[in-house]
Parts: structure tokens; C-alpha cells; sequence
């Protein structure tokens, strides 16, 4: 028999189906056009994925942390899909050997897991306004061994540092909205970015697990671990409103 969602479980799966409902239709309200990218993924373009839009929306953001600075910015996943992943990388993950967040936003998961450690901390941001707002941020928590720059997380060669952990939650999902999306250039941009024996964490709630672990493994990578998630079932099929998985580079290249 199968087993039933425990109360816990239940309002969880609530609270990341309204995440990924406030998600949708913030995308829903932006223009969008479908298209097959060059290397074969289709792929939904949309203004979520350029960086006009995320400079608008950390303006607002940097905005409000000036007047109110315990307001530290918008988190698209709910506060149990961070605990689920601070666990899992804490437990799992080397985190001694530096660690790079993609598209850190306002890099409040970052600091979280950079707060009580010593180490190397890195969080990188196209939109040069999230890089203001993730140093106020920082600034104001008093975490001086976590830095952030602008870059692009499809050139991390060009950072000239090599990481432990590579984490993305959420950032890839708004990459593929954009005109020039290559799953091919994000995969190689992360290859570049990791030390031997580092590991990509992947958080998405655009695909499933099974969809991100086809596209990486399929561009040098081994997936590794799922972090589990409850599941719920409508119209006969069964999901999760969010996934994590893990991967790292496959041995000898790709």
C-alpha cells in the first residue's frame, strides 16, 4: 500500500506548489516564443531571461533593503527546499575546497552556508545590481570571507578558480528562457569550474530530475545523488514540485 503524506509533507508540497505557481506566472506575464536552440534542446525564450529583467527586479530588490534591511531579498523556492539543500551539501559535498554559487542573486543561501565556517566563498551574478545587493547583504551579516563579482556563468574559465561545490538554484532555469541559451556552453562553463572531485548541485523547478540528469549526463557529467523531495500525485501522474540532483564530472573527460 502506498504510503500517505504526513501532515509536515502535506503543507510543504502546499507551499512549493504556490512557489512554483507564483514562478509560473510571473513567466506567464512576460512575452515568450518557443524555439529548438543549437544544440538541439527546445527551449521557451521569454524577457525572465535577460538581464534587463533580473536588473529591474534586484533594483526593486536593493531598494527595499535600504529602507529595510532585515528585508534581504525574494527567494523563488520555498524556506524547506533550502533546508533540504543546506543539509544535503553540508553533509555531502567538499566544502573546503571553495564553493561557487551561480546566479547568487542576493546570495542569502550562500551566506547561510558560509555563516560559523572558514573557507572560500563565491558568489557570481550577471546583473551587476544583484552583485550590489549580495554585498550589502553580506556586508551588513558580517561575513567578510564570502565575495561576489559580475560574471557570466556560461565563462567561468575566465574566473581562473576551480571550486568543490558549484551550486545553482534556479539559475539555469532562467538561462534557458534567454534568446542564446546553450545547455552545451552551461555544462562546459560548469566542467571548467570545478576542481577533481567537485560537485554541481542543480535545483530546478522547471524539469524534473530525470530531464536535468539527461541533459548534464549527456554533456560530461555522472549524476551522483536526488535530494529527495515528497511527491504528489494529480491526473494520474506522479512528481515533485521542485528538483535537486547532484552530478560530477565523468572520469577522463566527456
Amino acid at each position: 500500500m502506498a504510503s500517505q503524506l504526513g501532515a509536515d509533507d502535506k503543507q510543504q508540497t502546499l507551499d512549493w506548489a504556490a512557489a512554483r505557481q507564483a514562478w509560473e506566472q510571473h513567466v506567464e506575464a512576460l512575452d515568450t516564443d518557443a524555439g529548438e536552440r543549437a544544440d538541439g534542446v527546445t527551449a521557451l525564450e521569454s524577457k525572465l531571461g535577460t538581464r534587463a529583467h533580473w536588473d529591474g527586479v534586484y533594483e526593486r530588490e536593493l531598494r527595499n533593503f535600504a529602507h529595510d534591511p532585515s528585508d534581504e531579498g525574494v527567494d523563488w523556492f520555498s524556506d524547506d527546499v533550502g533546508d533540504r539543500l543546506m543539509e544535503y551539501v553540508t553533509e555531502n559535498c567538499p566544502l573546503e575546497d571553495g564553493v561557487l554559487d551561480l546566479g547568487c542573486g542576493s546570495a542569502v543561501f550562500l551566506l547561510d552556508l558560509a555563516a560559523n565556517r572558514e573557507g572560500r566563498f563565491l558568489g557570481i551574478d550577471y546583473s551587476e545590481v544583484a552583485v550590489a545587493l549580495a554585498a550589502n547583504v553580506g556586508q551588513k551579516r558580517g561575513l567578510s570571507q564570502v565575495r561576489f563579482c559580475h560574471a557570466d556563468a556560461t565563462r567561468l574559465e575566465d574566473l581562473e578558480e576551480r571550486f568543490g561545490l558549484v551550486l545553482d538554484k534556479g539559475t539555469f532555469d532562467a538561462y534557458m528562457l534567454g534568446a542564446t541559451a546553450s545547455v552545451d556552453r552551461y555544462a562546459a562553463s560548469v566542467l571548467a569550474a570545478l576542481k577533481p572531485g567537485g560537485v554541481f548541485v542543480i535545483t530546478t523547478c522547471n524539469s524534473t530530475a530525470d530531464e536535468v540528469s539527461a541533459l548534464f549526463t549527456a554533456r560530461g557529467f555522472v549524476e551522483r545523488d536526488r535530494v529527495p523531495y515528497p511527491t504528489f500525485e494529480f491526473g494520474g501522474r506522479k512528481g515533485a514540485a521542485v528538483a535537486t540532483v547532484a552530478l560530477v564530472a565523468r572520469s577522463g573527460g566527456a
